[in-house]
């Protein structure tokens, strides 16, 4: 990549979930996956924001208008960093919690990409726990060389 096509971010700090159960949305990110409940808002509908990390908060928020005039919507996927050595308490966690688990192996084929468990959240949106290191694929790709396929 060259420096001016680069924004240069350090990763994703907010992502806002439409929930149509809002508290079974909380009890899943705050009490099943343990995200600690940092903020909640009251304009606009109901608001809960939790923290996945130190540096992302989650927002869940009931359907609405969204920002910027936006359209509301469900988000289909997105994936969370997991250190390799949580992940199979992770999986426990979830399960034991009645969630079911697709734990997928990414380290089958290629060049492989760690394991990574989805999950669908109350809100219907699917979370991937991933053992890879995006940051990785960087390297890969600034080395010129092809990182191959990662699904």
């Amino acid at each position: 990549m060259t420096e001016e096509r680069v924004v240069p971010v350090t990763g994703v700090c907010e992502i806002a979930l439409e929930q149509n159960d809002l508290a079974a949305a909380e009890k899943f990110y705050a009490e099943v996956l343990g995200f600690p409940v940092v903020e909640r808002w009251h304009r606009n509908g109901e608001t809960v924001w939790v923290m996945a990390g130190d540096r992302t908060r989650i927002g869940l928020w009931r359907p609405q208008l969204g920002l910027g005039e936006g359209r509301g919507g469900v988000h289909v996927h997105y994936a969370m960093a997991l250190p390799a050595e949580a992940y199979d308490a992770v999986v426990e966690r979830l399960r034991k919690h009645g969630y079911t688990v697709l734990d997928h192996d990414h380290g089958k084929y290629g060049r492989g990409r760690g394991r990574a468990a989805y999950v669908t959240d109350p809100g219907g949106h699917v979370v991937e726990f991933w053992t890879w290191d995006v940051a990785e694929h960087l390297r890969e790709l600034a080395a010129g060389e092809s990182p191959g396929s990662h699904t």
